[in-house]
C-alpha cells in the first residue's frame, strides 16, 4: 500500500497528479486520460475505475470490462439508472488543497481538505467475505454526496449522502445497489428506512456519533462492514435482514468521537487520520494510513 500526504495548487491539480503519477506508480494502468474523463485499469485485471470531471465535480464510475469507444458513464456493467444516472461524486475545490491519498492494488481512497471542508472518496474493491468465484467484482464507489446541500452532505461513503448521489455497491450477482442506511437518531444524514431495498454500512447506519473511548482513554475502532439488502423492491416479502454481509471497506473505520479533526491517532502501532463529515467536526471517521 502507498500513502501520500501533500499539498496542491487546486483540486484539479491533485486529480492531474493522481492520474499521471500516483495511480500509475502503483500499477494502475491509464487507459484514457482526457480533461473530462480519466479511466484506469486495476492491477491484475480486476476491473476499471473512471473519474468523470465537469466543472467543480468529479463523478465516480466503475465496470469490469472496458470499451474505449463508449463513454465511461455508459459502459456495460457500470452503474446505471432507468431514469437519470446519479453517480457518486466528490468536490473539486478551486483553491489550494491538502490531500491524504492511500492506494493499493484494490482501491484508492483520498481525503481532500479545502479550508474548513473535508471531502473524501473511495473507488475500487472492498475486502469481500467470499472468493472471486462467489463474488467476482466486489466494487464500491462513493464520495462526498450532494456537496453544497448541507442537509445531505456525507464526507465518506459510509452513509447515504443524499438519495441521488449516494454510494453504490456491486452485489455478488453483478447487480448494483444503492447504499443508504438509517440516520441513527440524527438529522445530520439523509435517512433511508431499513425496509428499502438499499445496502447499508455498519456501524454508520446507527448511532455511531455516540461512540466513546476505551476505559484507558484510547480510541475505539470499528471496521466499516457493508451489508447488501435482501430486498428487491418495496413490493416483495423480504426484509433487509435477509441480505448478506458483503465485506469491509478497505481502511475505513468508525472511531470514537471527539477526536481533533485532522489529527493522526495510533492504535496497535497503526496510524489513522481522523476525518470530519465535510464541515461537521462532531461526526468523524478514521482512515488507515499505514
Amino acid at each position: 500500500m502507498a500513502y501520500l500526504h501533500s499539498t496542491y495548487a487546486s483540486g484539479a491539480d491533485y486529480l492531474s497528479v493522481l492520474a499521471a503519477s500516483i495511480l500509475p506508480s502503483n500499477n494502475w494502468v491509464v487507459v484514457k486520460d482526457i480533461a473530462s474523463e480519466k479511466v484506469f485499469r486495476l492491477p491484475y485485471g480486476q476491473g476499471y475505475i473512471a473519474l468523470i470531471i465537469s466543472g467543480d465535480i468529479c463523478e465516480i464510475q466503475s465496470f469490469q470490462t472496458y470499451d474505449p469507444a463508449v463513454p465511461a458513464k455508459l459502459q456495460v456493467g457500470g452503474y446505471s439508472n432507468t431514469y437519470t444516472l446519479f453517480l457518486p461524486r466528490v468536490k473539486i475545490p478551486a483553491g489550494a488543497v491538502e490531500v491524504w491519498t492511500v492506494v493499493n492494488s484494490r482501491r484508492v481512497a483520498a481525503v481532500i481538505k479545502s479550508g474548513d471542508a473535508w471531502y473524501s472518496l473511495y473507488a475500487g474493491l472492498m475486502l469481500p467475505f467470499g472468493s472471486s468465484k462467489v463474488y467476482p467484482f466486489p466494487c464500491f464507489i462513493g464520495g462526498s454526496g450532494e456537496v453544497g446541500n448541507v442537509t445531505y452532505e456525507s464526507a465518506y461513503p459510509f452513509f447515504s449522502g443524499g438519495q441521488n448521489f449516494c454510494p453504490k455497491v456491486v452485489l455478488p450477482d453483478g447487480k448494483w445497489q444503492i447504499v443508504g442506511g438509517n440516520a441513527g437518531g440524527t438529522s445530520s444524514f439523509y435517512s433511508f428506512p431499513y425496509s428499502y431495498a438499499y445496502s447499508y454500512i455498519w456501524p454508520f447506519d446507527g448511532k455511531f456519533q455516540r461512540l466513546g473511548n476505551k476505559l484507558d482513554g484510547s480510541a475505539v475502532l470499528y471496521q466499516a462492514l457493508v451489508c447488501g439488502s435482501g430486498r428487491i423492491d418495496a413490493a416483495d416479502d423480504l426484509n433487509s435482514d435477509d441480505g448478506k454481509w458483503l465485506g469491509n471497506l478497505d481502511g475505513v473505520f468508525a472511531v470514537s468521537q471527539g477526536m481533533e479533526a485532522g489529527s493522526v491517532i495510533q492504535v496497535d502501532d497503526v496510524d489513522y487520520l481522523v476525518v470530519p463529515n465535510v464541515s461537521k467536526t462532531s461526526e468523524t471517521y478514521a482512515l488507515r494510513l499505514t
